[in-house]
């Protein structure tokens, strides 16, 4: 409750977005040992150091490993960075940057790139193969028309050939 009145108040002075309101509560609550310890900063100070926190939330929430290994890295380092100094806890900094850059799957940049460059080439072949089998199932029904065509007049053809060959009778 001390850390949500804090809050609200550094969103009363306009310190704060209220929009991270939410988010840093509900974050507060699952990791309290994050929460600023030093109770010296000034509003505004407390202000910059909460935004920047609930905006590596945000990144966290949005990217996943394969964003962070690659196009953003460099965004993520910074956050961490920023948080670092700021003086959130280290802990909890260090076990977010494990979990990002030393996922349980150890992958080298160019494994990764490989598979990226895998998974381009294997998209690019599901979609020729949704190509053919549409192409494909367009032809089996007019195949099929055909078919239902044809059999309409071989059965007309059967009919008079019945016709033709009954007995003329007297």
């Amino acid at each position: 409750m001390l850390v949500k009145s804090e809050l609200e108040q550094l969103v009363c002075k306009n310190h704060l977005d209220s929009g991270n309101l939410s988010l840093l509560t509900d974050f507060f609550v699952k990791h309290p040992s994050v929460y600023l310890k030093d109770t010296s900063h000034s509003n505004r100070y407390k202000g910059y150091a909460y935004s920047l926190l609930a905006e590596l939330l945000k990144f966290l929430e949005t990217h996943s490993v394969l964003e962070v290994l690659g196009s953003c890295h460099t965004k993520f380092e910074e956050l961490l960075q920023d948080a670092h100094s700021f003086g959130f806890d280290k802990d909890w900094l260090d076990g977010v940057e494990r979990r990002a850059l030393v996922p349980d799957i150890q992958v080298s940049q160019d494994a990764l790139q490989k598979l990226l460059d895998s998974k381009q080439q294997v998209t690019k072949d599901v979609e020729v193969l949704h190509l053919k089998i549409s192409i494909l199932s367009q032809h089996v029904e007019e195949l099929k028309q055909q078919l239902t065509s044809s059999e309409a007049v071989l059965e007309r053809i059967i009919q008079q050939e019945v016709v033709l060959s009954a007995p003329i009778g007297y």
